[in-house]
C-alpha cells in the first residue's frame, strides 16, 4: 500500500482492516485498540472463518454470516451485526461492513456498538413501558404535531368513539376550538382545563385535559379524562340544590330549624303564616314560646324525642301569630343539621290551606286551559265573523260539554253567559232568563270578591283557590281561573272564568296523606326487615328495623349491592332477581359487623308498564335466635331423653288428663312387666291398672293424690306395691303438673324403689326406741339415787343440833333437789337433747319458796319466762345458779320486813343471747362487800358455774342506785 493510502486508513475513526484472501493485509491503530492487536501482528489469519476466527456466532447467525461474506466476495457491499472476539478472548457487540475495493481486496470496517445496544435496549424497554402505561391508563393520551394527531393510546380512541386510533385527524374536529385555545394558553402552567369534545357519533362529552410540549420531539402531548358523568352529577346536584332552595323558599308550608330549642332559621312560609315581615323577629326565640301555652309542654317533649333519635307523631296545635291571633297548624319534627350542628327541623302546615299542593298543580293547568280556550274563542270570533252563529254554537257545545264551570261577565262584573255545569253547581235554571247577578254573588264574601276583582284588573288574570257560594247560601271550596277579555284595541270588555269544585279533591288529598302516613308508619315501625332494590341490586329503601338488625347506615348501604348483604344469590346478569323472588325459604344476611343472620321471608318483583323488572321488594324476619333456640331445645331434648331412658332404677312416665300413660322410660316397662306383671295400654287408666298390685295392708289411699296433682298441685308420697312373687315393695313417688295450655294438662311422674331404705329406717327406729328406754331408765335411776341422798341428808338433819350445820345440810339438800328435777324432766320427756328450762325454773322456784318460807315475811315470786330450751350441759349449771341466787335472796334480802318481792327472769335478747336474772327489792349487798373477791361457797359456785357455761355475770345493788340487788347472767345457748 502507498504511504498516502496508509495515512488515509489511519485517519479513519473506525476500525478498518484490508482483507485479501481471507487474511488481514493491513489495519489501522483503531483496529489494533479494538481487537487488541499489535501494529505488526493480527490475532487471526482467518477473517471470514465461522469457527476459531474473530467472530462469535450462534444459531441462525452462522447462515446469515456466510451469506453476507459470499456477497462481499462477489463484489457487493455487505453489512451485519454480531459479536466479535478480541485477541484477549473478551467479546463485544460489533457492526461490520465489507466493501470490495478491487483485485479481490475487501475493506472491512468494524464499529463497537455495545454501548449503543445498551441504549437501544433501554429505549426499547422504556418505549414498551410507555406504550403499556398508555394502553392501560384511564386517561386518553395523544401526540400532536401542530393540530394533527400523530399517535394516541386506545383509551383516547375509546373516549372519542373511534374503533381505530384517529391518526392524522385534526384535533379541532374532536374538541371545541375555543376550549382548545384556552387550553393552549395554560400549557406552560400544566393546569387542568375542562373542555367539550365530540365523539365520532356526534355525542357531546366533557373532558378534563392537560397540554404540554415534548421538547425532544417538539410534539404536543395531550392528556384527557372523561368527566361527562361527573359533570352530569354536578349539574344534577346544583339543580337539586337550587330546586330544594326554591322549594323551601317558595313552599307554602312553614319550615324552620332550631338548635337547643331556639329558632335559627325560618323560611318565608313561616313569616307569612305568622303575619310578620322580618326573620329577625323570630330569630333566636324559644320555639315553644311561639305556640299557645297549653301546647308548649307536648312540643317540648317532642323536641326531646327528636334530639334522642326518636320520631314524634304529627301534631295539630295552636300557634300565636300577629295581632294576638291564634291559628291551627300541623307540626312535624325531624332531626336535621344547621351550621354543622345537630338541629331539629320543624314543618308547619297552615291547616286553613291543606290543599295547597292541589291548588298549585291545578292553578297552572286551569289557567292555561282557560286562557287557551279564551284566546281560541276570540280568534275564531274575529276570523269567522261570517260564521258567527255556527262558531257560537260550536263554542257553546264545547263549553257545555266541559265538566268545569265556565262563565263570562261583562266589564261591570254582571253575569252574561255560563254553561250547564255552572248552572247546576250554583243552582241556576239553565236556559231561562235570570235576574241580574254580579260575580260577587257567587263568591263566599264581599271581601273575597273585591280581592279577586282587584287581582284580575291588576294582573289581567287570577288563578287560585277560593270559596264559592251557591244561591241557596251553601259555601264550598273551588279552584278558580279568571282572565280579562280584550278587543283589538286592548280594551277590556269583560272577563271569562273557569272553576272547579275541589271538595272531593280536598277529601281525596287528605285521605291520601293519611293513607301515606299510615303506610309510612307501618313500614317504619314494623319489626320485620323491609327493603327495596333497583334492577342493579342497589338498595333504594330500608326501614329502621332493617338498619337496626344488620347495623348498616344509609351511607354504607349506598355502597353495597344485594350480593354484599344476601348470600347465595347468582351473580350472572340479573338472574338474582328471579332467584330472590322465587325463593321463600331461609336466607343468610351479612350484618355490618360480619355476623351472619338467618332470616325468613320473601320478595316480589316490581315491573314497569312494559312488564320489564325494575326492582325487588322484600320483607324478612330474623330467625337466627329462633333457630338457635330450636337447636338448644333439640339438644336439651336429646339430653333429657338420654337421662330419661338411662337413669338406673328410676321410673319415669307422664300421664294425660284422662289418666292414661302417654310416655315412659325403659325402667317403667321392665319393672312393671317383669316384677308386677302389668301391661299399660294407652287407652286404659293408669290408676285402675296400678290399683291391682297395691299392698292393701299399709296402703292409705295414696292413689287419689294422682287426681290432686292433675289439678295443678305437686305431690310427694310413698306407695306400697306387691310383686307377682308376693313381696312388698315401696316406691317414693313425685308428681308434678305440666301445663300445655288452657285445655290441656298432664303430670310428670318420677318414682324410685325405697324398699331397702324403708327396712333400714324401720331398724333405726327400733334401735332408737331401745336407746330412749335405756336413757329414761338411766335418768330415772339417777333421779332416784339423788332422792335417796336427799333423804339421807334430811335424816341426818334430825340428829344435828348445830344451826350452822343444819343450814349447810339444807343448802346441800336444795342443790341435790335442783339436779334431781333436771333428771326427772329428762326421763319424763322423749327429747333428751333439750330441756324446757322455763318449765324447770317454775318447779325449782316453787320448791325454793316452800323450803325457805318464813312466818314473819311474805315473799312474792314474780316470773318472766320465754320459751327457752337448754342442753343438759347448760341446764344443770343454770339450775344451780338459780338455786344459789334465789335461796340467798330468801335468806338475806328481807330482814325485819313483813314482805318482799323476788323477780326471776329468763329471756331471749338480741344476738341469740339468753339472759337469766334473779332480782329482789330487799336491802341489797352489805356495804363495802366486793362480790368479785368474796370467797363464800355460794358466791364461788355462782362464778364457777357462770364460767362453765361461758357466760357473763353482772351484779348491781343499792350502791348503783337501784332498790335491792340484781344478779344477771348472759350466755349463748349451745347448738
Amino acid at each position: 500500500m502507498t504511504k498516502a493510502q496508509l495515512q488515509l486508513l489511519e485517519a479513519c475513526p473506525e476500525a478498518v482492516i484490508l482483507v485479501e484472501g481471507g487474511k488481514p493485509l493491513a489495519w489501522n491503530s483503531q483496529a489494533s485498540r479494538m481487537m487488541d492487536w499489535t501494529s505488526k501482528s493480527a490475532g487471526t489469519d482467518q477473517i471470514w472463518s465461522v469457527k476459531g476466527g474473530m467472530w462469535m456466532l450462534e444459531g441462525d447467525e452462522i447462515g446469515l454470516f456466510e451469506a453476507k461474506v459470499n456477497r462481499a466476495l462477489q463484489g457487493k457491499p455487505a453489512k451485519m451485526r454480531c459479536r466479535a472476539i478480541r485477541q484477549t478472548g473478551s467479546t463485544f457487540e460489533a457492526e461490520w461492513k465489507a466493501v470490495p475495493v478491487g483485485d479481490g481486496t475487501i475493506l472491512l470496517q468494524i464499529r463497537d456498538i455495545s454501548e449503543r445496544m445498551v441504549y437501544e435496549e433501554v429505549i426499547r424497554e422504556s418505549e414498551q413501558r410507555f406504550r403499556s402505561l398508555a394502553r392501560h391508563a384511564m386517561e386518553g393520551i395523544a401526540f400532536l404535531e401542530g393540530n394533527q394527531i400523530v399517535d394516541a393510546n386506545e383509551q383516547f380512541a375509546i373516549l372519542f368513539g373511534w374503533k381505530e386510533l384517529p391518526i392524522g385527524e385534526d384535533i379541532l374536529s374532536l374538541v371545541d376550538p375555543r376550549d382548545w385555545q384556552r387550553l393552549g394558553a395554560r400549557k406552560f402552567a400544566r393546569s387542568r382545563v375542562e373542555l367539550q369534545g365530540r365523539t365520532q357519533q356526534g355525542r357531546t362529552i366533557h373532558l378534563e385535559a392537560t397540554r404540554s410540549t415534548d421538547t425532544s420531539t417538539n410534539q404536543t402531548v395531550l392528556m384527557v379524562y372523561d368527566i361527562t358523568e361527573r359533570k352530569r352529577t354536578e349539574l344534577d346536584l346544583l339543580q337539586t340544590k337550587e330546586r330544594f332552595r326554591m322549594l323551601v323558599e317558595t313552599s307554602p308550608m312553614g319550615l324552620l330549624l332550631m338548635v337547643e330549642g331556639k329558632v335559627k332559621y325560618s323560611n318565608p312560609g313561616v313569616l307569612d303564616l305568622m303575619g310578620i315581615r322580618m326573620e329577625d323577629e323570630v330569630y333566636d326565640e324559644r320555639f315553644v314560646s311561639l305556640f299557645h301555652e297549653d301546647d308548649q309542654a307536648v312540643l317540648q317533649e317532642d323536641i326531646r324525642l327528636v334530639e334522642t333519635g326518636k320520631r314524634p307523631p304529627y301534631r295539630e296545635v295552636r300557634m300565636n301569630v300577629a295581632n294576638d291571633e291564634v291559628v291551627e297548624v300541623g307540626v312535624r319534627m325531624t332531626l336535621s343539621f344547621h351550621d354543622r350542628s345537630p338541629a331539629v327541623q320543624v314543618t308547619l302546615t297552615d291547616l286553613r290551606t291543606r290543599v295547597a299542593l292541589i291548588r298549585e298543580q291545578m292553578r297552572a293547568t286551569l289557567a292555561e286551559e282557560s286562557n287557551h280556550l279564551l284566546k281560541e274563542e276570540i280568534k275564531r270570533h274575529k276570523a269567522t265573523q261570517m260564521r258567527l252563529a255556527d262558531a257560537e254554537q260550536l263554542n257553546r257545545s264545547i263549553i257545555e260539554s266541559s265538566i268545569d264551570m265556565i262563565v263570562a261577565f261583562d266589564e261591570d262584573g254582571a253575569l252574561k253567559q255560563y254553561n250547564q255545569a255552572f248552572a247546576v253547581e250554583f243552582g241556576l235554571d239553565f236556559g231561562k232568563q235570570q235576574k241580574r247577578h254580579d260575580y260577587g254573588d257567587f263568591l263566599a264574601t264581599k271581601a273575597e270578591a273585591e280581592r279577586i276583582g282587584g287581582l284580575v284588573y291588576e294582573n289581567s288574570n287570577f288563578s287560585g283557590e277560593t270559596q264559592g257560594k251557591r244561591l241557596n247560601g251553601d259555601v264550598f271550596p273551588m279552584y278558580l281561573t279568571v282572565a280579562l277579555l280584550r278587543d283589538e284595541s286592548d280594551h277590556v270588555f269583560g272577563a271569562m272564568a273557569v272553576g272547579r269544585d275541589i271538595t272531593e279533591a280536598k277529601l281525596a288529598q287528605e285521605e291520601l296523606e293519611a293513607s301515606e302516613e299510615r303506610y309510612r308508619s307501618i313500614l317504619d315501625n314494623a319489626n320485620d326487615a323491609i327493603f327495596t332494590l333497583d334492577d342493579s341490586g342497589f338498595f333504594t329503601y330500608t326501614n329502621p328495623s332493617f338498619n337496626e338488625l344488620l347495623g348498616y347506615s344509609e351511607l354504607e348501604l349506598s355502597k353495597r349491592t344485594v350480593h354484599d348483604v344476601i348470600q347465595g344469590l347468582p351473580k350472572r346478569g340479573k338472574t338474582w332477581i328471579k332467584a330472590l323472588a322465587e325463593s321463600g325459604a331461609e336466607r343468610e344476611f351479612i350484618a355490618a359487623n360480619g355476623k351472619v343472620l338467618t332470616m325468613l321471608g320473601g320478595a316480589t318483583i316490581q315491573h314497569n308498564d312494559k312488564g320489564k323488572p325494575t326492582g325487588v321488594r322484600g320483607i324478612y324476619l330474623d330467625i337466627t335466635d329462633i333457630l338457635l333456640y330450636q337447636l338448644r331445645a333439640k339438644t336439651q331434648s336429646a339430653k333429657l331423653e338420654s337421662i330419661f331412658d338411662s337413669t338406673e332404677n328410676m321410673i319415669m312416665f307422664t300421664m294425660d288428663s284422662a289418666d292414661r300413660v302417654n310416655a315412659f322410660n325403659k325402667n317403667f316397662k321392665n319393672i312393671f312387666e317383669n316384677d308386677f306383671g302389668l301391661t299399660f295400654e294407652t287407652s286404659k287408666s293408669f290408676i285402675e291398672i296400678i290399683s291391682r298390685v297395691v299392698d292393701e295392708e299399709p296402703y292409705q289411699g295414696q292413689l287419689r293424690l294422682f287426681l290432686r296433682a292433675m289439678e295443678g298441685k305437686p305431690q310427694s308420697f310413698e306407695l306400697p306395691l306387691k310383686t307377682i312373687h308376693g313381696e312388698s315393695r315401696w316406691y317414693q313417688v313425685f308428681l308434678n303438673p305440666v301445663s300445655l295450655g288452657e285445655d290441656q294438662r298432664e303430670i310428670s311422674c318420677i318414682a324410685y324403689d325405697i324398699t331397702e331404705r324403708k327396712e333400714i329406717d324401720r331398724a333405726i327406729r327400733s334401735a332408737l326406741k331401745e336407746k330412749e328406754v335405756l336413757l329414761q331408765e338411766v335418768h330415772h335411776r339417777v333421779k332416784n339415787n339423788l332422792q335417796v341422798i336427799s333423804s339421807m341428808l334430811n335424816l341426818q338433819k334430825s340428829f344435828i343440833k348445830d344451826s350452822e350445820t343444819l343450814n349447810l345440810l339444807e343448802e346441800s339438800t336444795n342443790r341435790i333437789a335442783t339436779m334431781s328435777f333436771i333428771h326427772e324432766s329428762l326421763y319424763r320427756n322423749t327429747d333428751f337433747a333439750n330441756i324446757s328450762f322455763a318449765e324447770y325454773l317454775q318447779r325449782l322456784s316453787a320448791n325454793l319458796i316452800q323450803s325457805y318460807s318464813r312466818s314473819d315475811c311474805e315473799v312474792v315470786l314474780q316470773t318472766v319466762f320465754d320459751e327457752v330450751y337448754l342442753s343438759l350441759e347448760q341446764a344443770i349449771p343454770c339450775g344451780l345458779i338459780t338455786n344459789e341466787l334465789v335461796s340467798n335472796s330468801l335468806k338475806y334480802a328481807f330482814p325485819d320486813r313483813p314482805q318482799g318481792t323476788i323477780t326471776l327472769r329468763i329471756q331471749h335478747v338480741e344476738g341469740g343471747v339468753v339472759e337469766l336474772e334473779v332480782a329482789d327489792d330487799g336491802v341489797g349487798l352489805p356495804p363495802g362487800m366486793d362480790f368479785a373477791k368474796n370467797d363464800s361457797l355460794g358466791v364461788y359456785l355462782v362464778k364457777a358455774l357462770t364460767e362453765q357455761i361461758d357466760g357473763e355475770l353482772v351484779v348491781t345493788s343499792v350502791d348503783q342506785g337501784r332498790k335491792g340487788c340484781s344478779f344477771l347472767v348472759r350466755f349463748t345457748p349451745s347448738e
